[in-house]
Protein backbone atom coordinates (compact mmCIF):
# COMPACT_ATOMS: atom_id res chain seq x y z
CA UNK A 1 0.00 0.00 0.00
CA UNK A 2 1.56 3.24 -1.19
CA UNK A 3 0.96 6.26 1.03
CA UNK A 4 1.87 9.84 0.09
CA UNK A 5 1.57 13.05 2.12
CA UNK A 6 0.79 16.43 0.61
CA UNK A 7 0.24 19.90 2.04
CA UNK A 8 -2.06 21.96 -0.15
CA UNK A 9 -3.05 25.61 -0.21
CA UNK A 10 -6.75 25.23 -0.98
CA UNK A 11 -10.08 24.62 0.70
CA UNK A 12 -11.77 21.21 0.83
CA UNK A 13 -14.42 22.60 -1.56
CA UNK A 14 -11.70 23.60 -4.05
CA UNK A 15 -10.22 20.12 -3.90
CA UNK A 16 -13.58 18.40 -4.42
CA UNK A 17 -14.12 20.59 -7.51
CA UNK A 18 -10.68 19.71 -8.91
CA UNK A 19 -10.75 15.95 -8.21
CA UNK A 20 -12.73 14.74 -11.26
CA UNK A 21 -10.13 16.22 -13.61
CA UNK A 22 -7.16 15.61 -11.32
CA UNK A 23 -7.92 11.90 -10.93
CA UNK A 24 -9.46 10.99 -14.29
CA UNK A 25 -10.78 7.41 -14.30
CA UNK A 26 -9.64 6.93 -10.70
CA UNK A 27 -12.16 9.55 -9.49
CA UNK A 28 -15.06 7.06 -9.44
CA UNK A 29 -12.94 4.75 -7.26
CA UNK A 30 -11.82 7.37 -4.73
CA UNK A 31 -12.95 8.02 -1.19
CA UNK A 32 -12.25 11.48 0.27
CA UNK A 33 -12.53 12.18 3.99
CA UNK A 34 -11.80 15.63 5.36
CA UNK A 35 -11.87 16.61 9.04
CA UNK A 36 -13.72 13.38 9.86
CA UNK A 37 -16.44 13.90 7.21
CA UNK A 38 -16.82 11.83 4.05
CA UNK A 39 -16.98 14.15 1.04
CA UNK A 40 -16.70 11.45 -1.66
CA UNK A 41 -17.60 7.83 -1.17
CA UNK A 42 -16.64 4.80 -3.23
CA UNK A 43 -17.26 1.13 -2.53
CA UNK A 44 -13.91 -0.67 -2.28
CA UNK A 45 -11.90 2.47 -3.18
CA UNK A 46 -8.63 2.21 -5.08
CA UNK A 47 -7.55 5.53 -3.60
CA UNK A 48 -8.28 7.01 -0.19
CA UNK A 49 -7.64 10.68 0.49
CA UNK A 50 -7.85 11.73 4.12
CA UNK A 51 -6.97 15.08 5.56
CA UNK A 52 -7.34 17.79 8.13
CA UNK A 53 -7.70 21.53 7.79
CA UNK A 54 -4.88 23.48 9.37
CA UNK A 55 -4.76 27.16 10.35
CA UNK A 56 -4.56 29.62 7.47
CA UNK A 57 -1.22 31.07 6.52
CA UNK A 58 -1.13 34.85 6.33
CA UNK A 59 1.29 36.80 4.16
CA UNK A 60 0.59 40.53 4.46
CA UNK A 61 -3.12 40.76 3.52
CA UNK A 62 -3.17 37.37 1.77
CA UNK A 63 -4.73 34.44 3.62
CA UNK A 64 -4.02 30.94 2.30
CA UNK A 65 -6.02 27.93 3.47
CA UNK A 66 -3.96 24.85 4.34
CA UNK A 67 -4.91 21.17 4.02
CA UNK A 68 -2.74 18.34 5.31
CA UNK A 69 -3.53 15.30 3.12
CA UNK A 70 -2.68 11.61 3.04
CA UNK A 71 -3.19 9.82 -0.27
CA UNK A 72 -3.32 6.04 0.04
CA UNK A 73 -3.40 3.72 -2.97
CA UNK A 74 -4.82 0.19 -2.89
CA UNK A 75 -2.46 -2.79 -3.07
CA UNK A 76 -4.19 -3.87 -6.29
CA UNK A 77 -2.62 -0.91 -8.13
CA UNK A 78 0.88 -1.29 -9.55
CA UNK A 79 3.63 1.15 -8.65
CA UNK A 80 3.40 2.51 -12.20
CA UNK A 81 -0.36 3.11 -11.89
CA UNK A 82 0.16 4.90 -8.57
CA UNK A 83 2.90 7.11 -10.01
CA UNK A 84 0.77 7.95 -13.04
CA UNK A 85 -2.21 8.88 -10.82
CA UNK A 86 0.00 10.94 -8.51
CA UNK A 87 1.63 12.79 -11.41
CA UNK A 88 -1.80 13.65 -12.82
CA UNK A 89 -3.05 14.73 -9.38
CA UNK A 90 -0.02 16.99 -8.89
CA UNK A 91 -0.34 18.46 -12.39
CA UNK A 92 -3.99 19.43 -11.92
CA UNK A 93 -3.82 20.62 -8.30
CA UNK A 94 -0.68 22.73 -8.27
CA UNK A 95 -1.47 26.39 -8.63
CA UNK A 96 0.95 29.19 -9.28
CA UNK A 97 0.92 32.87 -9.91
CA UNK A 98 2.56 34.78 -12.65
Amino acid sequence: MLQIKREMGCTPEDLVRWLPTALGDLFLHTRFEMDGKTLLQAVNPLMLITGISKPERTIALLKIPVLDLNLTFADSLTKSQCEEALNRFDLYTRRGGG
